[in-house]
C-alpha cells in the first residue's frame, strides 16, 4: 500500500470515529465535547481533501529524497520545485514514451 493509501485509510477512520462521537455528545448535550469532536472532524476532512488532491504521491528512494533536499537548500527553491525540474530535465533527455499516451486514450 503507498503511503498515500495509508494515509487515507487513517484519515477516514479518523472521520468516522470523530463523526460517532460528534453524534453521542450531541444527542448527551455535551456541547464542549461537541465542538470539539466537530473541531476534529472538520480539521480531518480537510485533510481528507488534501490527500486527495489532483497531485499524486510519489514514493521514491530515501537517498534520492535526501539528494533533493540538498538540491532545494543550495538553489533556495522548494522541494516541489526542485522535483518538478529533476523529473521534465529525465523526461527531455529520455524522450516521452508513445505507447503509454496511446494506451491513456
Amino acid at each position: 500500500m503507498s503511503p498515500t493509501g495509508t494515509v487515507r485509510m487513517l484519515v477516514t477512520a479518523s472521520v468516522v470515529v470523530l463523526t460517532i462521537g460528534s453524534i453521542d455528545a450531541g444527542l448527551s448535550s455535551q456541547w464542549d465535547l461537541f465542538v470539539l469532536f466537530v473541531i476534529g472532524f472538520s480539521l480531518s476532512v480537510a485533510l481528507l481533501f488534501r490527500v486527495e488532491s489532483r497531485r499524486p504521491a510519489i514514493p521514491i528512494r530515501r537517498d534520492l529524497v535526501i539528494w533533493l533536499r540538498d538540491r532545494a537548500a543550495v538553489s533556495g527553491e522548494s522541494l516541489t520545485t526542485v522535483t518538478d525540474r529533476a523529473i521534465a530535465t529525465f523526461a527531455d533527455r529520455y524522450g516521452v514514451v508513445s505507447d503509454i499516451e496511446e494506451t491513456r486514450q
